[in-house]
């Protein structure tokens, strides 16, 4: 801001530099300075620029003059007019100065209302130039802002192209990795498939020959107990035809007692006779523990004969299991196993004491081989009052692959069956497995769980029970 002070008699002036401003036009970098100069009259209070400030100070109305009659009296231009009119000490005037009065008014009043004219002009057309000149440098803000927006976009995008190109270079080796290892693994189950199919042939010869065994056996074995049974009954009835025999002559005796007194020569008789009696009781007791041996033996054959056939049967699903295995793996450490004819299982284990044994599965692709066994009428202390389980690691195809001891846990879970049930009350055990190596015989680690829980009708139905296997790490 630049000031001046003009004092011209009465009157004053000061002046102030407007405003500058650098703008850029269009893309070429090109540099426009314009810089304002205005300056503001004390009188009027309007701006004016340096070159038309001076015309103005002659020209402005409202600056102060003395009157030209020494009435000592200051007025502004524009109203000397009036009031030379009204001035005590001008009390003559003629005509011809009242109408060039008139007409110098008159040429005032066009020059003032020209000027007001171009003072409004200029006004708008300063104001124009302030907007244009804000616009302007909006425009300059909004382009920085475009550049800089465009770069990051251009570092941005040739990261990311890079980063694509990586992308790609990196599936690129995983899909071959991908198809190596998918070749490796077909080779694999091929090799895998021939040999459980071997494995697969012996075992159904050897279940074959075992079945042979097993029926000749139990013909056998049939045959023994009917020849029992027959000699049994033949000694029966030779018992009992003798006691009635004894008894008879018993009461003979007694009844010939009666009648008389007993001669000295009938008692040597009676003594024999009463040995004889004595010798059958001790023939009928022998006979009665030949008996009970025979029972016990007969119910440890038909235990046994339980066993084998309950050996044939898991060996048959053993059978049945490879060959699904052969087509589909369980290795996602998750078992569902419904027991089906729950009851009548739950009598044989409570006569036989059967071991139901779950089907294989593997904690992971190429892991662990898993195997849940079941005691349903429990085992040792337990047994009668609890249903006791294992979860075994048994031998596997890729045991030299996995690192050793093996460590597991894993959730049993009793599913309930309740229908459309908002909150499943499930019975979870959570276990802990644990093998040293994979040739190291594994100590079994059993749970057990109350007949009382097992029994619930939530648990059991439609005669089954769903056991669920959930190995968590």
């Amino acid at each position: 801001m630049n000031g001046d002070s003009i004092n011209n008699g009465d009157s004053k002036r000061t002046t102030s530099s407007g405003i500058s401003s650098t703008a850029a036009a269009g893309g070429g970098g090109a540099t426009t300075i314009v810089k304002y100069e205005k300056s503001s009259c004390l009188f009027c209070n309007e701006w004016f620029d340096s070159q038309t400030f001076t015309e103005h100070l002659i020209h402005c109305g409202q600056v102060l003059e003395q009157c030209p009659n020494t009435c000592n009296v200051f007025v502004p231009r524009i109203r000397m007019r009036a009031h030379l009119k009204e001035c005590p000490r001008n009390k003559r005037r003629s005509a011809s100065l009242e109408r060039l009065d008139q007409q110098v008014d008159y040429r005032v009043q066009v020059v003032e209302n020209e000027i007001n004219t171009l003072r409004s002009v200029l006004n708008e057309e300063i104001r124009q130039r302030l907007h244009l000149i804000t616009d302007v440098g909006n425009l300059r803000k909004q382009n920085q802002v475009m550049d800089d927006w465009q770069q990051s976009t251009n570092q941005s995008l040739k990261s990311l192209q890079n980063r694509l190109d990586e992308e790609n270079t990196q599936r690129t080796f995983e899909v071959e990795q991908c198809q190596q290892d998918f070749r490796c693994c077909f080779d694999t189950l091929q090799s895998l498939k021939s040999e459980i199919q071997n494995e697969i042939d012996d075992l159904e010869k050897h279940i074959n020959q075992m079945s042979l065994e097993l029926t000749q056996h139990q013909n056998h074995l049939n045959d023994n107990i009917m020849k029992l049974e027959e000699t049994v009954l033949m000694h029966e009835k030779t018992n009992r035809d003798k006691f009635i025999e004894i008894e008879n002559y018993l009461q003979s005796i007694n009844l010939d007692l009666n009648a008389k007194f007993v001669p000295e020569h009938d008692i040597g008789k009676y003594a024999a006779l009463d040995l004889e009696v004595k010798g059958m009781k001790h023939i009928v007791c022998d006979t009665e523990e030949r008996c009970d041996k025979l029972e016990s033996l007969v119910g440890q054959i038909d235990r046994n004969l339980h066993h084998t056939m309950q050996l044939v049967n898991d060996l048959e699903n053993h059978i049945a299991t490879q060959q699904r295995l052969m087509s589909y793996v369980n290795c996602r450490g998750h078992l569902v196993w419904r027991i089906k004819d729950f009851s009548k299982k739950f009598e044989e284990a409570r006569q036989y004491d059967t071991i139901l044994h779950s089907a294989m599965f593997s904690n992971k692709p190429f892991g662990y081989a898993l195997r849940l066994d079941i005691y349903l009428n429990g085992k040792g202390s337990w047994k009668g009052r609890n249903m006791i389980a294992c979860l075994n690691v048994i031998a596997g195809e890729y045991d030299p692959l996995l690192p050793w001891p093996c460590r597991l846990q894993a959730d049993v879970i009793l599913r309930d069956q309740t229908i459309n049930a908002t909150q499943p009350e499930d019975y979870v055990k959570t276990v802990m497995v644990r093998k040293k190596s994979d040739d190291y015989i594994q100590t079994k680690q059993f749970f057990h769980i109350p007949h009382a829980i097992l029994k619930q009708p939530n648990y059991v139905k439609n005669d089954s029970l769903f056991v669920e296997v959930r190995i968590l790490k």
